[in-house]
């Protein structure tokens, strides 16, 4: 069952959304391991999401609160405000590009070395670098990797009109 064939009211017919937790729960029983009232869906610990499987679907529980509430699959992607991918509260929910949704990263790529986002080692130092309109800006040199992560999040509050941090 593709997006365009769960609507709305058959969502709403099934599950019950608590807006102000994030957490659905089965009101209606729809396979043998649903039970009426359990918490629906579960933790995608790899990527940290939740996911809840309807009809022999598997559909990402952000995306989900966006139909129930707003009665409508989101056009775009749905962003995580507060950078938890398992914190479905309506207000934690937005839709953007993908470009806004990279700009709310908060973690380092598992590849970089120094730890920080925005920061790599150059040349004995710590080289702070941004990208706005895919374009890498350099913000500067610093002699520790915590005064680049500094200088790159001033930066980035500053150039990243969809950052959170």
């Amino acid at each position: 069952m593709s997006n365009a064939h769960i609507t709305a009211e058959y969502l709403r017919e099934i599950l019950d959304y608590n807006a102000s937790t994030g957490v659905f729960t089965w009101k209606k029983r729809t396979a043998k391991c649903v039970r009426v009232g359990d918490v629906a869906g579960c933790l995608e610990k790899r990527i940290g999401y939740i996911s809840i499987g309807i009809s022999g679907n598997v559909f990402k529980s952000h995306r989900l609160a966006w139909l129930y509430v707003y009665g409508v699959w989101p056009e775009g992607l749905i962003d995580h405000i507060n950078g938890q991918k398992a914190d479905n509260r309506i207000d934690n929910l937005r839709v953007v590009d993908a470009g806004g949704n990279s700009q709310n990263v908060r973690r380092p790529n598992k590849r970089n070395k120094s730890g920080f986002i925005g920061v790599i080692a150059y040349q004995g130092k710590w080289r702070a670098n941004i990208t706005v309109n895919s374009k890498t800006r350099r913000i500067g040199d610093f002699n520790t990797p915590e005064e680049a992560h500094k200088a790159y999040l001033d930066a980035k509050r500053i150039l990243h009109s969809a950052c959170t941090i």
